[in-house]
C-alpha cells in the first residue's frame, strides 16, 4: 500500500465479526473509516467519513445491503464496494455486480484473500472468490453452447475447468498425468492467450469470452 492507508468502511450487523474484521484490517495497516451495524447508517457514514472502499454485508436487521447500493453509488459514483457475505448464491452475486459491486467474497475467505481483493479493487479491478468463479463455471458449462471454444484447445479448456473447480496445481497435474512444471508452462500459454496474469482471471476471462 502507499504511505496513505486505504480507508475502509465496514458495514455488517454481526458485532463480533465486524469488530474482529476491523481489528485485523487495522493490524494490516488499513484505516477504519467507520463501522455500520445497520443499512440506515451506511449512507450517513459515507457522507461523514469519505471512505476509499466499503465492505458490505447483505442481511441487516433493518434491511438488505444490496438494495441500498443504487442509492449509495448514485450519491458516491465510483465508490468501490466489496461484498463479503455468508450468502453466495449466484443470483445474489449477479445482483450485487449489476448494482455496481466491484467484488464478492464469502465470509470464510482468508485474510490474504481479503487483502488481495481490497488492493485490486482499489486499483480498479473486479474480484470474485475462486469458489464463486467455480460455481459460475459449473453453471455456464451446463448451458447450451457452453462448450464452444475457439481460442483454447481441448486440453487447455480442461485445465481451466479444473482450476475453476478449485483444484490445486498438484491435483490438476496428477489428474492429467503431467508434471507440475509442464502444467505451469501450459497455464502460462493459457494466460498469454487470454491476456491475463493469474488463473482466477483466466477462468473469468474464458467465461466472459464464451470459451468455456
Amino acid at each position: 500500500m502507499s504511505d496513505k492507508p486505504v480507508r475502509v468502511l465496514v458495514a455488517d450487523d454481526h458485532t463480533l465479526f465486524r469488530q474482529c474484521f476491523c481489528d485485523l484490517l487495522t493490524r494490516k495497516g488499513y484505516a477504519i473509516a467507520g463501522e455500520a451495524s445497520a443499512v440506515a447508517e451506511i449512507l450517513e457514514l459515507c457522507c461523514s467519513s469519505a471512505p476509499d472502499l466499503v465492505v458490505l454485508d447483505i442481511q441487516f436487521a433493518d434491511g438488505n445491503g444490496l438494495s441500498m447500493m443504487p442509492r449509495l453509488l448514485d450519491r458516491f459514483p465510483g465508490l468501490p464496494v466489496l461484498v463479503i457475505s455468508g450468502y453466495c448464491d449466484l443470483k445474489l452475486v449477479e445482483k450485487a455486480l449489476s448494482f455496481g459491486a466491484r467484488g464478492y467474497l464469502p465470509k470464510h475467505a482468508s485474510l490474504e484473500e481479503v487483502e488481495d481483493a481490497i488492493r485490486r479493487i482499489v486499483a480498479g479491478e473486479r474480484v470474485l472468490h475462486e469458489e464463486i468463479l467455480a460455481e459460475m463455471l459449473s453453471a455456464y458449462v451446463g448451458r447450451p453452447g457452453g462448450n464452444i471454444n475457439k481460442a483454447l484447445n481441448d486440453e487447455e479448456t480442461g485445465i481451466l475447468r479444473l482450476c475453476g473447480e478449485g483444484k490445486t496445481y498438484k491435483e490438476i497435474s496428477r489428474s492429467l498425468f503431467i508434471s507440475e512444471r509442464t502444467l505451469y508452462r501450459k497455464l502460462s500459454v493459457i494466460r498469454e492467450k487470454l491476456n491475463v496474469s493469474n488463473k482466477v482471471q483466466a477462468v473469468s476471462a474464458a467465461l466472459k469470452k464464451g470459451l468455456l
